[in-house]
């Protein structure tokens, strides 16, 4: 569920929400603080919210999930759609005319480039989720304003993914001239231009006079201002900014309505993203599972959920997919597992047995993570607290996000705090990262293992179409993965966003990756 509240503090009630009578004003910049800078402008090879909360605002999609009935999908790019009923054809009709940023014309020929581009990266361009749109066997032009996608077999995520915010369409043109020019060139067909960067400072954007949707984007630009730790808070509470579309933590939230309440605004969502700790299955002793079980079973989720409450927004123990998401592992049925239900003592005097078993009594190692602190240093400390509790010795390696991207996806690292979250908690698009490391395409498997039963039980689910059989092959699925332990569940997050009363427009989903187009935001000053 998602809630829009009010809150009542040092004696004021914030009257708060999305809905407004009035009608959305024109003009204005937008200023958002942003916790760290894009590793790429590269949407399709992007991993992280902030890559998409810097590009988002530049290019178009061919659907988007409608923020105002999630989980919906609606048309961006795509006047309407059909799909034939064997689940094997989909067919887009395109809104007309659409231009791009350079003032030429897209058209279906850009769609199929940029799914190509998807399903088969030449050399040099990194297409992180193309095993997301495998089952595209050919697509179709026959017409400027018509794309058809034929599929190998039927795929129950397929129009989820048609709607992921990594997708972005690129001319095709331009594609042609230089198959990396997005990573070197930001120019689609999105509701803002971009307009300037200051690396270390600042990302600007500014209204597209030529947009395809009429009367938006209502803001005349917005601006990414970098900051991070106390300073987010901060720059909240004085109005230096208005606001950040992450999250901040409950004690923040706290403070904040406290200190400026009646200049603010509230929203909180589930969040479909959680924290794992990773482990690199291609160096010892990682690669014995007596180790990784051991780690994982050390970490007191039930204690730990309460004891940092108020210094991060990820705080519920779950397994690999969102507690409450229909599909995902029952809270009693969890709690029987090592390290998730209330025995902590007896589960770490077994971690402390099978490190011994495996040679390990004395194990000492790095943990790389990203040098932000909510979430990641947050829980860096906490589990290093907890490995600490069964002997084992640990040194926290901070990096920024490029630098965190490029160790964990190269392999250079021993033990890493890894985000796990998609756009959607779709089954298929959450659990694709965990397949083995040699499927093609390749998968984002930064354990770099190779489990056939794992392979086995995904396929499976994904072409089951009988929710009560997909459920049963996902308990089983999700029991391999969590026995196994190259992957640690550690906490999923809440979303709560603070923002200024004076941002219009804008909903709090439980993705972090959606809703960041900013095309039907506007300010009421």
């Amino acid at each position: 569920m998602i809630r829009v509240i009010a809150i009542m503090a040092a004696g004021m009630m914030i009257s708060i929400g999305p809905a407004y009578a009035q009608s959305p004003k024109r003009g204005g910049e937008l200023r958002a603080a942003i916790t760290a800078e894009t590793n790429t402008t590269d949407c399709h090879a992007g991993v992280s919210f902030t890559t998409v909360h810097h590009l988002s605002p530049h290019y178009s999609f061919l659907l988007r999930h409608d923020p105002e009935r999630f989980p919906a999908i609606k048309g961006d790019l795509a006047e309407s759609w059909t799909i034939s009923p064997d689940g094997l054809t989909y067919t887009f009709t395109l809104k007309q005319p659409v231009k791009f940023h350079d003032g030429t014309a897209l058209t279906s020929a850009d769609v199929r480039a940029s799914y190509e581009r998807l399903r088969k990266p030449p050399e040099g361009v990194a297409a992180v989720r193309r095993a997301n749109v495998e089952p595209i066997e050919s697509i179709e032009t026959p017409d400027a304003k018509t794309v058809v996608f034929r599929l190998s077999k039927a795929d129950a995520a397929m129009l989820t993914e048609f709607a992921s915010p990594w997708n972005c369409i690129y001319s095709a043109a331009k594609l042609a001239v230089d198959p990396t020019y997005p990573a070197k060139e930001i120019m689609g067909s999105g509701p803002f231009k971009f307009a300037s960067r200051t690396p270390g400072a600042e990302w600007v954007g500014v209204r597209n006079p030529d947009y395809f949707v009429s009367g938006q984007p209502y803001l005349d630009g917005f601006r990414l201002i970098l900051m991070a730790g106390s300073a987010v808070p901060n720059a909240i509470q004085g109005g230096a900014v208005d606001g950040e579309f992450r999250f901040v933590t409950p004690g923040q939230r706290d403070q904040l309505v406290q200190a400026a309440g009646d200049r603010l605004q509230v929203l909180e969502a589930p969040l479909a993203s959680a924290i794992l700790v990773a482990f690199n299955s291609e160096q010892p002793p990682f690669n014995d599972v007596r180790v990784r079980r051991a780690l994982s079973m050390a970490i007191d989720r039930q204690a730990g959920q309460n004891a940092i409450r108020r210094i991060t927004n990820t705080r519920i123990p779950g397994g690999f997919l969102r507690p409450g998401n229909e599909f995902a592992l029952a809270n009693a049925d969890l709690q029987k597992r090592p390290g998730f239900g209330a025995g902590i003592d007896a589960d770490r005097a077994e971690a402390r047995k099978l490190l011994a078993e495996a040679g390990q009594a004395q194990l000492k190692f790095k943990l790389t993570n990203r040098n932000v602190q909510d979430p990641f240093q947050n829980l860096g400390i906490f589990v290093i607290d907890q490995w600490r509790r069964i002997g084992v010795t640990v040194e926290q390696e901070l990096l920024d996000v490029a630098q965190h991207t490029r160790a964990i996806s190269t392999g250079n690292f021993t033990v890493a705090l890894d985000s796990h979250s998609d756009y959607i908690d779709e089954p298929s698009l959450m659990l694709s990262k965990f397949l083995s490391t040699d499927r093609a395409p390749p998968p984002r498997n930064i354990a770099r293992y190779t489990d056939r039963e794992i392979d086995r039980l995904y396929d499976a689910q994904r072409g089951a179409t009988d929710a009560a059989a997909r459920r049963a092959l996902l308990r089983q699925l999700e029991e391999r993965l969590l026995s196994e332990a190259h992957f640690s569940p550690v906490f999923w997050g809440e979303r709560i966003t603070v923002l200024s009363k004076a941002v219009r427009g804008w909903h709090a989903l439980p993705s972090h990756f959606l809703n960041q187009s900013l095309a039907e935001v506007w300010l009421d000053r």
